[in-house]
């Protein structure tokens, strides 16, 4: 009688410790950046203040927001993620309403499709294009992680390229567009 009564005991000891494990809570954004740039790192959403300009400061390159172009107060956005009909690598750059460029689109959105090479992001912009100078660039992309927050430096410009039309040459060949990471939706 002892064992039909301890049997049922030890399946339910055995499920109620099975049911109390806790489980492993998803990896942040920061923990899948960690080793670099990859699809898991890239889907998301990211902001971008402005161009970033390197400046000589004395002996030192200092990067600073272009201030012609600061869109801090209302940063441009740039979202990456998997389009689930078409099941292609897909991106919506949504132009900041600071925006100071020459040309802005009719929806100040542009959309195309993205592609990882190694170290480098290929992108290629299919629709809102209309204002920038090339539509289809392979930049290479630098991923940081610094106190949990996760930044991206594409060494390069494309979508903030309207902004930087007026540009002297040498401004537009140290600019790079440097993304924060905003969220995962």
């Amino acid at each position: 009688m002892t064992i039909k009564i301890l049997a049922p005991l030890a399946i339910a000891a055995s499920l109620f410790t099975a049911c109390s494990e806790t489980t492993t809570p998803p990896p942040t954004k920061a923990d899948q950046c960690a080793a670099g740039l990859s699809t898991d790192c890239l889907i998301g959403t990211w902001s971008i203040n402005g161009p970033t300009v390197a400046k000589t400061v004395g002996n030192d390159v200092v990067y600073v927001i272009d201030q012609s172009h600061d869109l801090s107060a209302s940063p441009a956005t740039l979202k990456f993620y998997i389009d689930p009909q078409k099941k292609t690598n897909t991106f919506e750059f949504t132009n900041s309403s600071l925006s100071r460029a020459d040309c802005i689109t009719p929806t100040g959105k542009t959309y195309g499709t993205w592609d990882i090479l190694g170290t480098s992001i290929h992108l290629y912009a299919k629709i809102g294009n209309e204002c920038m100078e090339k539509s289809d660039v392979t930049l290479p992309a630098v991923v940081a992680v610094e106190a949990g927050k996760v930044s991206m430096t594409l060494q390069g410009l494309f979508f903030m390229e309207p902004e930087m039309k007026q540009a002297d040459l040498v401004d537009k060949q140290n600019t790079t567009e440097v993304y924060t990471f905003v969220s995962a939706d």
